[in-house]
């Protein structure tokens, strides 16, 4: 096997980040759409910071993404309900080029009240299809066809959040397409065909959760993890588990925000990533028994182990039976309480309010202004942190691919902390 060189450089938090010596000085143009968003955001930021690379990034998003930045064109674009005539005229008016796409557009339709995150699976394909195809269409029409088309989409490729799955989770497992509603299937296959039918490539990657501190996201852990604390802290209560030993003690893959930008640009300019799916996480062993702690002692309060009395819990049956790994039970989740639940309480919603006229906090970002937002937010965690099956995604596929880079989960969530808090999203943790 001959031997391959490479050089990597580290950045803060970030660790082994790719250089790319053959595409310097190639002046690059780049569309990244969902640029507002916790994923897009990021990919912006490390074209950014390559200049030698990438000279013009078209920043789509149905708001008019904001930059300083000269090579950033900012361009308000609605990918669901604009028609991919009308988004041609757009990219005509805008003299858009592409020789890379990276697709993070996402959007999270209202859940009926008292159901569940993702519970409305139907609207969720139609809309997150549509954004894609209505995108693909206007590239067709305008005759933009990148050498690269990079799609995001995520870990509930792999049934995770309907109970136990393979472990780990590994991308050239075609059999892992757990039969259910999930709109990362009919996109994934819309791309294939199309970068087929117009003679270029695709790459997929897949995140876990995604850590970042962003105003925009709307679905972001890290944002009520600290708000969760803080609350906790202004209640003078404590760090309280809601769930069992084994949701406890298990390692569940996250993803820094901050990384998938390098990794995106990694997977574009990569030519062994052409046509592949790709897991993008940490690459980091975490639990929440070792991360409670330390969220603990970020806010200055105390914390509680899990109960180990089984009395104490209430038993839920997922509903697929069997698990989606194709055999064994309906996974079970075991649970005290949901954070969706205690974000209902008065008690909570006043002590947010006082934190945010106290602390000068945002306002626009209120998570209890509206029923969805509870499940956004709050939904969002209950379905992190409850549940006591595995969640890793395998890095390897990347790893034999030479990338290299790493960031250690809970540095990368205290950053996290550390710049909402400078954003005044949450109030200041006190380590």
């Amino acid at each position: 096997m001959p031997r391959t060189l490479q050089t990597t450089y580290s950045e803060g938090i970030l660790y082994g980040l790719p250089t790319f010596p053959a595409h310097n000085s190639k002046k690059y143009t780049a569309i990244v759409t969902g640029s507002n968003g916790i994923s897009g955001s990021e990919i912006v930021n490390a074209l950014i910071a390559s200049p030698e690379r990438w000279e013009t990034i078209y920043s789509m998003s149905r708001k008019p993404p904001k930059s300083d930045n000269r090579r950033v064109k900012p361009i308000a674009a609605d990918f669901l309900n604009s028609t991919p005539a009308e988004l041609a005229v757009l990219f005509k008016k805008e003299s858009i080029t592409a020789d890379y796409v990276f697709f993070t557009s996402y959007l999270q339709p209202a859940s009926p009240e008292g159901a569940g995150l993702w519970s409305n699976t139907d609207e969720l394909d139609n809309t997150n299809v549509t954004l894609l195809s209505n995108f693909l269409s206007a590239l067709s029409i305008s005759q933009i066809v990148p050498k690269r088309f990079l799609l995001q989409t995520g870990g509930k490729h792999y049934g995770v959040h309907l109970g136990p799955t393979a472990m780990p989770m590994t991308e050239d497992t075609p059999a892992l397409r757990v039969p259910h509603s999930n709109f990362y299937f009919p996109q994934e296959d819309l791309l294939t065909s199309w970068c087929l039918e117009n003679n270029t490539h695709w790459t997929v990657t897949r995140p876990g959760f995604i850590i970042g501190a962003n105003e925009n996201a709307q679905i972001n852990i890290s944002y009520a993890l600290a708000l969760y604390a803080a609350i906790q802290r202004e209640l003078k209560g404590r760090l309280e588990f809601p769930a069992d030993l084994s949701a406890w003690d298990i390692n569940k893959d996250l993803t820094y925000a901050g990384i998938i930008g390098y990794f995106s640009e990694w997977a574009v300019l990569t030519d062994g990533a052409a046509d592949q799916a790709l897991n993008i996480v940490d690459d980091s062993p975490f639990s929440y028994g070792k991360f409670w702690p330390k969220l603990a002692a970020w806010f200055g309060i105390p914390y509680s182990t899990p109960d180990v009395d089984p009395s104490a819990f209430t038993e839920v049956t997922m509903p697929r039976n069997p698990a989606p790994r194709g055999f064994g039970p309906a996974g079970k989740v075991y649970l005290k309480w949901t954070f969706s639940e205690w974000a209902k309480s008065p008690e909570v919603k006043k002590s947010w309010e006082i934190l945010q006229e106290r602390e000068g906090l945002r306002k626009d970002l209120n998570p209890w202004r509206r029923w969805e937002k509870i499940q956004e937010v709050w939904g969002a965690l209950d379905a992190e942190i409850l549940g006591g099956w595995g969640r890793t995604q395998t890095m390897d596929k990347s790893k034999k691919l030479g990338w290299l880079g790493h960031v250690q989960t809970d540095e990368g969530i205290k950053t996290t902390v550390e710049r909402m808090v400078e954003m005044k999203m949450v109030p200041k943790a006190l380590d």
